[in-house]
């Protein structure tokens, strides 16, 4: 291998260990601001809400949270279940889109983040024997470093991925909770309202 061959490959694994750390800054950026949106969604009105619609309570609690908007907005407006579940459907499918933000990019981060480590580390692991095999003086140190610094790249890549899953997982089963909640509380409010009360 050309000593031109071996500064190439040196090159290309610190612009993949650039290119990993740039998506580990993009992953965090979207990590926190997903967590700066589910603490602005006050959800602690669920068991009120729920608990006075199963006691036939007609108004909503006024505590400006996520059921209590959803209880409002089924009550703004005339119409029959039909109506009330088709302002449901589309108010949970808005939330759904704004919660989700991002949601795609960390699951795309945390599995393909490793492969792009595990590149980095073949392509360290090419300049490490191409090095070798040009260095007859026997000059471990370099094979050595490059050997470390091509193993960094399959250990950046999982400290991009894993994080990226853990908060995928996470926010996607908020999601899901969210969903149920609000199905509960429309359905508790559809037996109300057929009940008379």
């Amino acid at each position: 291998m050309t000593a031109s061959w071996i500064v190439f490959i040196g090159w290309a694994t610190k612009a993949v260990l650039l290119l990993l750390v740039g998506l580990s800054v993009w992953s965090f950026a979207i990590i926190f601001d997903r967590k700066k949106s589910f603490q602005a969604l006050s959800t602690e009105d669920f068991d009120s809400i729920r608990d006075g619609l199963k006691k036939g309570a007609a108004s909503s609690s006024n505590s400006g949270g996520f059921f209590s908007k959803l209880v409002e907005l089924f009550k703004s407006q005339a119409g029959g279940e039909n109506a009330v579940r088709d302002r449901f459907e589309a108010h949970l499918s808005e939330s759904r889109l704004e919660l989700s933000k991002g949601l795609p990019v960390l699951a795309t981060l945390g599995s393909n983040a490793p492969f792009i480590g595990l590149f980095g580390t073949v392509l360290g692991i090419i300049q490490s024997f191409g090095t070798l095999s040009s260095n007859t003086s026997g000059g471990m140190n370099d094979v050595i470093a490059s050997l470390a610094e091509a193993l960094t790249a399959t250990a950046v890549g999982l400290f991009v991925a894993i994080p990226a899953v853990v908060a995928y997982n996470v926010y996607s089963q908020k999601i899901r909770v969210l969903a149920q909640k609000s199905e509960i509380i429309r359905d508790l409010y559809l037996a109300q309202r057929a009940s008379g009360k």
